[in-house]
């Protein structure tokens, strides 16, 4: 099965699912623990708003995927769209937090890790304004490349 059918079959095992750890960067792979502290690397460089931290965390990979929780397109290609999309996201924001609510499923079969669960967020806009808060869904899909745990998907969804 190629990469995208494992994907798929990934996504689709979880996919009616409804995930908490803190380094910046990814984590040598030894079992769940790894993976976990992969997850969070992608929370602690998305609340620092930390650009070389969010590109140690993601795999440069024409296949990576982000869907963010406001976003109306799907971002697919990490040198195309998602180490672009991160730069211009915090230049909007003075001030963001998300963190990890719960984790509701982390499975793996060696290869690819899956992390579902929901988030809360505080976002701040430069132009002003009361902070933003809300709560998503989130699924974080990681790669094993080497001893690492690499993000290849990230989708948050506002929870109505």
């Amino acid at each position: 099965m190629n990469w995208r059918g494992i994907l798929g079959t990934a996504i689709l095992s979880f996919a009616g699912s409804v995930l908490v750890a803190g380094s910046a960067s990814a984590q040598p792979a030894s079992g769940d623990g790894a993976i976990k502290a992969a997850n969070q690397a992608f929370y602690v460089a998305l609340s620092a708003r930390d650009v070389k931290a969010m590109e140690a965390v993601w795999a440069n990979k024409p296949y990576v995927v982000n869907i963010g929780p406001r976003d109306t397109t799907v971002r697919v290609g990490y040198a195309d769209a998602v180490s672009n999309y991160w730069p211009k996201t915090f230049a909007l924001i003075s001030r963001m937090s998300v963190t990890l609510t719960s984790i509701a499923q982390l499975r793996t079969d060696g290869k690819l890790a899956w992390v579902v669960g929901t988030e809360n967020a505080v976002i701040q806009l430069k132009n002003g304004g009361a902070p933003v808060k809300f709560r998503t869904f989130f699924t974080n899909v990681f790669e094993k490349e080497g001893a690492r745990w690499l993000m290849v998907s990230h989708h948050a969804q506002p929870i109505p």
